[in-house]
């Protein structure tokens, strides 16, 4: 009896696609999220950042002089 050949497989999935009306608003509500920050907060929070930086590097600094 003759064995019949595999049949390879061609079809491939659907692909989901984002909608351009659902990619829209979500651009949207991020850029308008954007918008509402002022210059001075933008530098308030990178003086901020930057004191909290120096100050973990000094507390790093005592705990290990303490440890030394």
């Amino acid at each position: 009896m003759p064995q019949t050949k595999k049949k390879n497989s061609t079809k491939t999935a659907k692909k989901t696609t984002v909608s351009s009306r659902t990619h829209k608003k979500a651009s949207s509500r991020t850029a308008c999220k954007a918008k509402g920050v002022s210059p001075t907060e933008k530098w308030h929070v990178y003086i901020v950042t930057a004191l909290s930086m120096v100050a973990t590097i000094l507390l790093c600094t005592d705990i290990a002089m303490m440890v030394a």
